[in-house]
């Protein structure tokens, strides 16, 4: 093929050129010179930035005494896997990794393979570089870095720490803690989410002088969750999508105690405020145990049976306390912390029943000492306590042999000089 020059620079004048071609290739390519290339050839273009699908694919240049020496092409790879480019005769093979771009430039024409010289003429944004830099909340994908989250199933309290950032943490047990990290060890921008999707409350404490949320711990219940995030400045945490606890809506059901198999009722998925139980055939010979779930909360119980001696028990999942009996005919308003359920009044329509108390802290007592006043020592006892200690003790547990006790001295207001001890 002859060589033709300019006649203003002496240069040689290089056939007609394309500059630019984006080749996407899942099979072998053969380039062929701009001047001859046909609509169904791919032009051997000045810049060609070459995206295979799969590995192992070839790239062969256009056949080199079609050209003239100096013709050049720059050949960058976009793509997650590496290419082999070939002369026209299929040697010379030279790789091009994942995000690595090769200059050839022709040298010798004289054959159709031609020598092709090469020079790497640089690395580009690839798998494997996004690889390398991806860290924390990041992963290479197509060769780019894309947000990602590494979630972690937890149901013991795990060591958070700054490796910590950008991990999902998904609690899956009951109510317990979870320390976050002291704000000297974090870097800025940390950030962990969570989902409490156990069965009791979650809470994070902070560490130092740290506050999250403007206090010292964050209490998230069941189904709650969102972002933890660190700021730097003041040393804080503060959450972002956790929702505002709103203003407390009553729940409410009622459940025929015939008709739940066999003696065991879990409400830990969903545990209503108020709860009314009934008996619509009175077929139940055995008493129900209820399950409530581990979180904070006030309940309102009424065992609505209708059947004298049937009575439903109330304990909080996971808890070591002796459940709280409802006899029936009985309503029960029971506050729960999550560990323990306290009984703070029990009635029926015609009377009134307090817990036992104690000498030191009567069931019934007053404002200004509440030290001081009626309590239950035993079943058939009464006791009436003054600043914490049982003065008369009242036992007719044994009706046979009905006992009144005290530890104190009588002194006989109307007898004169006499006492009673």
């Amino acid at each position: 093929m002859p060589i033709f020059t300019s006649p203003f620079t002496g240069t040689v004048v290089q056939p007609t050129d394309v500059s630019y071609y984006d080749l996407n290739f899942s099979a072998n390519v053969q380039l062929f010179w701009p001047a001859v290339v046909n609509p169904q050839q791919v032009p051997a273009a000045r810049i060609i930035d070459a995206t295979p699908s799969v590995a192992s694919l070839i790239v062969k240049l256009p056949e080199a005494n079609q050209g003239t020496t100096g013709a050049d092409i720059l050949i960058r790879n976009f793509g997650a896997v590496a290419f082999t480019v070939q002369d026209f005769a299929g040697t010379g093979s030279v790789s091009i990794p994942a995000g690595v771009s090769k200059y050839f430039y022709l040298s010798d024409n004289s054959t159709s393979a031609g020598v092709w010289q090469n020079v790497t003429f640089g690395a580009g944004t690839s798998s494997a570089d996004a690889a390398s830099l991806a860290g924390a909340g990041l992963v290479a994908l197509a060769g780019k870095l894309n947000a990602t989250q590494n979630i972690v199933e937890v149901s013991s309290p795990p060591v958070i720490t700054d490796a910590s950032r950008a991990s999902t943490f998904l609690w899956v047990s009951g109510n317990n803690s979870i320390t976050l990290p002291t704000s000297a060890s974090l870097t800025a921008g940390w950030f962990i989410a969570f989902r409490n999707a156990g069965t009791g409350t979650l809470t994070f404490t902070t560490q130092g002088t740290s506050i999250i949320n403007g206090g010292a711990n964050l209490d998230v219940n069941p189904g709650e969750s969102g972002f933890i995030v660190f700021q730097e400045s003041t040393g804080d945490f503060f959450t972002v999508g956790l929702a505002i606890p709103s203003n407390v809506t009553f729940t409410s059901a009622t459940y025929d105690v015939d008709s739940i198999i066999p003696n065991t009722f879990s409400l830990v998925a969903f545990a209503p405020i108020i709860q009314t139980y009934v008996a619509l055939s009175g077929t139940r010979t055995v008493d129900l145990a209820v399950t409530l779930p581990a979180t904070t909360q006030l309940y309102i119980l009424t065992n609505n049976t209708g059947q004298p001696g049937y009575s439903i028990t109330f304990q909080i999942s996971g808890s070591i306390q002796a459940p709280i009996i409802v006899a029936d005919g009985s309503v029960a308003l029971v506050l729960s912390d999550g560990n323990f359920l306290y009984v703070i009044s029990q009635t029926t329509t015609t009377a009134f029943f307090a817990v036992n108390g104690s000498a030191g802290g009567p069931a019934y007592s007053f404002i200004n000492d509440n030290n001081t006043g009626m309590f239950l020592p035993g079943v058939g006892v009464l006791g009436l306590s003054a600043n914490s200690t049982e003065l008369l003790n009242l036992d007719n547990s044994n009706v046979l042999d009905p006992q009144v006790s005290t530890p104190a001295t009588f002194t006989a207001g109307l007898i004169s000089g006499g006492t009673f001890v």
